[in-house]
């Protein structure tokens, strides 16, 4: 369990302007008994340790932090605000080749937010960059990236593979030695009811920018995408759980005022989907929407938000095999429920015995007589993966 103080102080961190009632209500959790090792540690997990100190020089709470830790979170807020100026010269990059090839793509996640509601700050931290683009320019992608020296390091390994891959919400990565990684999407909702509708929506409803081949997704529809997104790894036992991408949704809804997710496009997504994006809202909502609520009672209220970060850091094991067990059969059976079972059966058997081409690729093997050695040790390496990740799932 999170100490309640703590996480207080952790949450506060989303108000990056200052506001008379949170510097009040901040100085007063800081007047607590905090533990402050613990306290840095969960701001480096959740990737808010840029967030903090902005929001301790913006309400002006320097005299409240040990000067040790505050000269700590200094220099992780330089560092962030390099690699910003790194991401957004690399993001300037892909947009003068793209748009001298003429290929219309839009920004989405940390790549949009760093350019619109996180403009004048550095405090949002990035893994990659993400875009979204038509499936009939990966070819002339491919082409420029690979010109630019990125590479992907896995690949569809047959055409029946890539028929079923449209499915999916992205191409394999492309990686770099030097810069971030980059995420090629052309499906933003895999999972809705009617998929073939959904991205034509996003597109005519996308506004171009200037003089780029660069589009902005409608406010709307940017919105429910990352709720979207936050619900898939809320749910998911593999993947993590970064804080920021709340306070994401909560910028977003502060900048555009939007007061509610109701569109068109939300209509298009099952009922399941739904919601789980409303509960996600509703609790940003809640949480962060009316700061002159703040007092001291708040400090003693349970929100569904602590009681999620709660379950993330201390979950059970067995509830833990439950979700993994979950997550699985929600890969095989319900996220791609237009796959026919043969096209599944083929996908794990090129998954375990792959093509020579893939594994060329894969592996970077130089010389052809070592291919049949790495298609014996190929399948031991997928299960032995596949080990290690219910084993780090079962311990996260």
């Amino acid at each position: 369990m999170i100490n309640r103080s703590e996480l207080k102080l952790l949450l506060l961190t989303a108000y990056q302007t200052p506001n008379p009632h949170i510097s009040k209500y901040a100085k007063h959790v800081l007047q607590s008994s905090l533990q402050w090792t613990e306290l840095f540690l969960l701001a480096k997990r959740w990737q808010i340790r840029p967030h903090l100190y902005h929001f301790i020089k913006a309400h002006h709470l320097q005299s409240c932090i040990p000067d040790l830790h505050l000269k700590s979170l200094h220099e992780d807020y330089q560092r962030q605000a390099m690699q910003t100026i790194f991401l957004k010269r690399q993001i300037q990059d892909i947009n003068h080749h793209f748009t001298k090839q003429n290929i219309h793509y839009c920004l989405i996640k940390g790549a949009e937010l760093i350019q619109t509601i996180y403009k004048d700050t550095p405090v949002r931290s990035m893994s990659d960059i993400d875009l979204l683009c038509y499936p009939k320019d990966i070819n002339a992608i491919t082409k420029i990236l690979t010109n630019l020296g990125y590479f992907q390091k896995t690949m569809h390994q047959s055409h029946e593979l890539q028929a079923i891959a449209t499915y999916r919400k992205h191409y394999p990565a492309f990686f770099h030695n030097h810069r971030h990684t980059i995420e090629v999407h052309f499906n933003l909702f895999p999972d809705a009811t009617n998929q073939s509708d959904l991205t034509p929506i996003l597109w005519a409803h996308a506004r171009a920018v200037d003089n780029t081949s660069q589009f902005r997704l409608d406010v709307n529809h940017h919105l429910l995408y990352l709720c979207h997104h936050l619900t898939y790894h809320i749910q998911s036992p593999r993947e993590g759980l970064v804080l920021y991408w709340f306070f994401d949704i909560y910028q977003w809804i502060k900048e555009y005022h939007q007061s509610t997710i109701q569109c068109p496009l939300f209509l298009c997504l099952n009922p399941k989907d739904r919601d789980n994006i409303e509960f996600v809202y509703n609790i940003i909502e809640n949480q962060w929407t009316q700061p002159e609520r703040l007092d001291q009672n708040f400090i003693h209220t349970d929100t569904d938000l602590e009681k999620i970060l709660n379950k993330h850091l201390k979950e059970k094991s067995v509830h833990k095999i439950k979700r993994v067990i979950s997550y699985y059969q929600n890969v095989w059976f319900d996220k791609h429920p237009q796959w026919s079972y043969c096209e599944r059966l083929l996908y794990w058997l090129r998954l375990i015995f792959p093509q020579r081409s893939y594994l060329k690729d894969r592996y970077q093997v130089q010389q052809k007589w070592m291919l049949p050695l790495y298609c014996l040790v190929h399948p031991f390496l997928v299960i032995r993966r596949a080990i290690k990740r219910l084993i780090q799932n079962k311990n996260l």
